[in-house]
């Protein structure tokens, strides 16, 4: 065998070692650690049955909190908000555990998405969104329907009053605001990176889609530490908030990573 044939050889299987490898992580990057199509009967219970939950976490229950407001399970789809429609309603439902998991950390990030089904509500300050990086005794205390009273230390949320807008709260403040044509179903999805620690103060990046299209980027920190459970909260009118396809995923790592790989 000549010296060329046999380093081809030798290389044949690090070459599919290698192969393997990246196919390995391109699919644990993708990895569902929680997801949910509300796919059951219609129920007020969001866990009467297990059928629609589904990722490594698919075992998880919701809980919700409420005051003169609701979630169901409806037509396939969840709904959550107020129920009255006097105002002063909201609902939230969050899935009971705290999304600070090693794999998150040694990824560099998750991401959350959820398909807004419609934006139909009167009112004034009317939002239904997802709510990131709480303790889990901030949501069964929840008290507030202003975003800037919120505990999150994240919030994005389509305002539908007046002029559809979507709206980013960072740790309690304003981040971003911009109008939206409404095209339901719309998929809402944040991409948070750059984590390497859940710590008090760590600073955590963030990027916001609608429908696969990049609409603001930005930074927030941890308010607490390791405390990053999250869902979703309404206080759309009469359960005006129609949702469906909840998902939590772990994110891709860094651009670059296998080129370390030699």
């Amino acid at each position: 065998m000549t010296t060329k044939n046999r380093t081809a050889t030798l290389l044949t299987p690090a070459i599919i070692a290698l192969a393997s490898l990246v196919l390995t992580t391109s699919n644990a990057s993708a990895a569902t650690l929680f997801a949910d199509n509300f796919d059951r009967a219609d129920s007020e219970d969001l866990n009467a049955l297990t059928t629609g939950k589904s990722g490594t976490l698919g075992t998880l229950n919701w809980v919700e909190q409420s005051f003169l407001g609701g979630t169901r399970v409806h037509t396939n789809e969840l709904q959550l908000g107020e129920t009255g429609g006097g105002g002063g309603g909201w609902a939230i439902a969050y899935v009971d555990h705290n999304f600070t998991d090693s794999v998150i950390s040694s990824s560099g990030g998750f991401s959350v998405s959820v398909d807004l089904l419609d934006y139909s509500s009167a009112g004034g300050t009317r939002f239904t969104g997802i709510a990131v990086g709480h303790s889990k005794a901030e949501l069964d205390g929840w008290s507030d329907n202003i975003p800037t009273l919120f505990a999150s230390d994240f919030f994005v949320g389509m305002d539908p009053t007046g002029i559809d807008e979507l709206k980013i709260f960072t740790n309690g403040t304003e981040d971003f605001q911009t109008n939206i044509t409404q095209n339901a179903p719309d998929t809402l999805r944040v991409d948070f990176t750059s984590i390497t620690d859940f710590n008090l103060g760590s600073s955590v990046s963030y990027e916001v889609f609608v429908n696969d299209n990049s609409l603001k980027a930005g930074t927030f920190t941890w308010s607490g530490a390791n405390e990053n459970y999250l869902g979703l909260y309404s206080n759309y009118t009469s359960l005006g908030s129609e949702t469906d396809n909840f998902a939590i995923t772990v994110v891709s790592p860094p651009p670059g990573t296998m080129m370390l790989i030699r």
